[in-house]
Formats: structure tokens, C-alpha cells, sequence
């Protein structure tokens, strides 16, 4: 390949990762805007704060429940048939909640939001594999999950801006036709690389076995199932943060509330950053090595959380280092996302990547579902969130050293190369 060649495909490279992009930047602003907006759904609907926490539980409920199957079809649909159709429903349904005269229909809507959100990772994840080599994966994972936190952080700061001079349900219509754009430039302008023509173009292609084989023959391979453990790490982290780390700013270490909401959102920051960051760390210096990578993180990340527990907790430190700190925390926690999808999507055939994503992100979800509450109900009983802190770092830590472990026994066997010829 020429030099002028090559820099066309870089180009074009960078075209299609930015699209991809869009699809998170879409999804996440709609989502994480939603939960934004929820103190002014609970002012109008008179509901109890425990009734504004079930929306997360319906919307991770879903996503835990079809996460295989939404990768068995992002299989079937390929990368841009995928993305149209998730990023189309997400707004769709983003239009049917600014329309619900009452909380229990945008619990429901909740539930298929999560449907068609468990679309877009398998198929972003299948784009990424398709149009990288080997030597660049994480780091475009990377760029294309920090889209995520992008969205998620504007969504999060812009809609109750506007929800508070417009009103919630007419926000909502502007987020949700922003959704729908992105759809369209997908269908409109989404061209599948030279790597992932065939992919794209015949979707379904090769899939002659049912989604019970699949998973089982997966489900064989012991180093894969190693990798689905650090899905834990990164899922007890972020989850705990996002649905925490304000009140914690803000009860115990006496912030203001829009002080607590800007650390959270300086841990987005931290996230769009370290994704990418620790992606290229991977490449460069651990020569794409995911063992090493995810390890080290797992191993930070219990680190910082301990950090939080047993120092921020109980020394005063002076609002620029909390932040500091935020940032460190997100851009550690959040970094370990790139990283863990690359290692269990290359270690499959390219036709299964969107199963075996499925199966990838159970373990997140399920932890995103169960850790926020155990966390908060041990702050509940010791009136502080310190000893929550302690306990997720010696949770954290412990699978850590297992996967660092158990990993590295399994990699030096026949199982990391399993997959490769099918």
C-alpha cells in the first residue's frame, strides 16, 4: 500500500469510527439525559424516590435479560442494519415517554428502551473488529466507547438546562429527533470497510448453526470465561459511581449539590479520556496484551476505590483535588471498557462477535443491576459511605488477582486460539 493509499484509508477509517461514534453519542445523551431529567418527572408525577430508581432497574432488566440474543441478531442484521435499528427505537421511545400521561408507561417504554440499547453495543463491537487490524483494536474501541461517555455527559449537563426552562417533555422531543438523525446518517452514510464488506453485505452469512450451539461451544472455552469476570470489575465500578459518588460528594464530604453533580461529571470526563488512553497503552506498550492490560486496571481501579474508602473518607481535601480524584476514578474505571470488549471479541470468529458481546455483557449488567444497592444499603446501615467503599475494593481486588490468575493459566493452553478458525 502506497503512502497516499494509506492515508486514505486512514481517513476513511476515521470517518467510519466517528459515525459509529455518533450511534453512542445518540443513544447515551438520550438515556443518561432521561435520568438527568427524572427530579422533574418526579415533581409532576408525585412519585417516591424509590419509584424514580425503578427506571434504571426496568431499563438494565431488559438489556440483562435479551443481552445473547440482541448479540445473535446484530450477528444476522450486520454493523449498519444493527445501528440504524437500535439508535431509531432509542428515539423513537424517547418521543413515546415525552407523551405518557402517567410513570407506570415510561416504566414500560423503560423496558423496550433496554431492547433496543442491547442493539448498539454488539453492533458497534462488530464494526470496531471488522474495521481494524489486530494492532489498533483497543485503541478504536477505545474512541468509539468514549463516544458513549460523550453522549452521556452532554445528555446529562444540556437536558436539564433546557428541561428547566422548556419542560421535560419538550426536551425530550428535541433529544429523541437528535436520535433520529443519527439514524439516518447511519442508513445514509455508513459505508462498511474493505474488512467488513462481506460482513455487511450478506448479513446472516455462515450462521447455520442456532444460538444453543453457539453458546455452548463458547461457553467451552475457559480463558473467555476468565475475561467475563473483569465484565464484573468494570460493571461494580461505574455502576456504583453513577447511581453514588453525588450523595457520597455531597453527605460526606459536605459538598454542595452542584458541586457533587460536577464531580460526577468530571469522572464522565475522565472516562471519555481514559477509554482511548488505555487503549493505545495496550497497543504500544503492552503490544496488545489484554491479560496485562485488564489486570493492571483491575488492580488501579481497586486501588482508587480503597483510596476513596480509607482516605478521601476521612481526611479534608480541598475541592480541586476531589476533582482531580473524580477524574483519576473515571479515567481508570472507565478505561477498562475498550480493553475487555476487544479481548473477548477477537478471540472469536468475526461471525460470532455479536454473541459472544451478548454473553460479555451480562456479567456488567447483572452487576449493574444488584452492586448500587448493596452499596448503598451498607452506607444505610453505617450511616457513611466508607465501609461501601471498602468492601467494592475488596470485592474488586479479589477478582482481579483470580482473573490474573486463572487467566494466565488458561492463556498458555490450546483455549486463547480456539475460536480463530472458525
Amino acid at each position: 500500500m502506497t503512502k497516499t493509499s494509506r492515508k486514505r484509508w486512514n481517513q476513511s477509517n476515521l470517518a467510519i469510527l466517528i459515525i459509529i461514534s455518533m450511534a453512542y453519542i445518540a443513544v447515551f445523551a438520550n438515556i443518561q439525559g432521561f435520568k438527568a431529567l427524572l427530579p422533574l418527572v418526579q415533581d409532576e408525577f408525585q412519585i417516591s424516590r424509590a419509584q424514580v430508581g425503578l427506571y434504571s432497574s426496568f431499563y438494565f432488566l431488559s438489556a440483562v435479560l435479551v443481552a445473547v440474543y440482541s448479540g445473535r441478531i446484530a450477528d444476522y442484521l450486520g454493523t449498519k442494519r444493527g445501528l440504524v435499528l437500535g439508535v431509531f427505537v432509542v428515539g423513537l421511545m424517547m418521543i413515546l415517554h415525552s407523551f405518557s400521561p402517567f410513570y407506570g408507561l415510561i416504566l414500560a417504554l423503560a423496558f423496550i428502551t433496554g431492547f433496543a440499547f442491547s442493539l448498539i453495543t454488539p453492533s458497534v463491537n462488530k464494526g470496531v473488529i471488522e474495521l481494524s487490524e489486530p494492532s489498533k483494536r483497543s485503541s478504536y474501541m477505545g474512541i468509539v466507547h468514549g463516544g458513549g461517555g460523550l453522549g452521556g455527559f452532554l445528555g446529562a449537563v444540556m437536558l436539564p438546562y433546557f428541561g428547566e426552562t422548556i419542560g421535560w417533555r419538550a426536551t425530550l422531543l428535541f433529544g429523541s429527533t437528535f436520535a433520529l438523525l443519527v439514524a439516518f446518517l447511519i442508513f445514509r452514510y455508513y459505508q462498511p470497510s474493505i474488512n467488513s464488506a462481506a460482513g455487511d453485505n450478506n448479513p446472516g452469512e455462515n450462521k447455520n448453526t442456532t444460538l444453543k450451539e453457539d453458546l455452548k461451544y463458547l461457553l467451552k472455552n475457559r480463558y473467555l470465561l476468565s475475561l467475563f469476570s473483569m465484565g464484573t470489575v468494570f460493571g461494580m465500578g461505574i455502576s456504583s459511581v453513577t447511581g453514588h459518588f453525588p450523595l457520597y460528594l455531597a453527605r460526606d464530604l459536605g459538598t454542595t449539590p452542584a458541586f457533587a453533580g460536577l464531580g460526577l461529571g468530571v469522572f464522565h470526563v475522565g472516562g471519555i479520556i481514559g477509554q482511548p488512553f488505555w487503549g493505545m497503552v495496550n497497543e504500544k506498550i503492552f503490544h496488545g496484551d489484554r491479560r496485562k492490560g485488564l489486570s493492571l486496571l483491575g488492580l488501579l481501579i481497586s486501588g482508587l476505590i480503597f483510596f476513596f474508602g480509607l482516605i478521601v473518607s476521612r481526611f479534608h481535601f480541598p475541592p480541586y483535588a476531589i476533582l482531580f480524584f473524580s477524574f483519576l476514578f473515571g479515567f481508570c474505571t472507565m478505561g477498562i471498557i475498550a480493553i475487555y470488549f476487544t479481548a473477548v471479541s477477537e478471540l472469536v470468529a468475526r461471525k460470532y462477535v455479536g454473541v459472544v458481546t451478548g454473553l460479555a455483557l451480562i456479567f456488567p449488567r447483572t452487576s449493574t443491576v444488584i452492586t448500587p444497592p448493596i452499596f448503598g444499603l451498607v452506607a444505610d446501615i453505617t450511616g457513611t459511605y466508607a465501609m461501601s467503599w471498602v468492601l467494592l475494593g475488596t470485592v474488586v481486588f479479589s477478582i482481579s488477582l483470580g482473573f490474573l490468575y486463572f487467566s494466565g493459566k488458561y492463556s498458555n493452553s490450546n483455549y486463547t486460539n480456539t475460536f480463530q478458525g472458525m
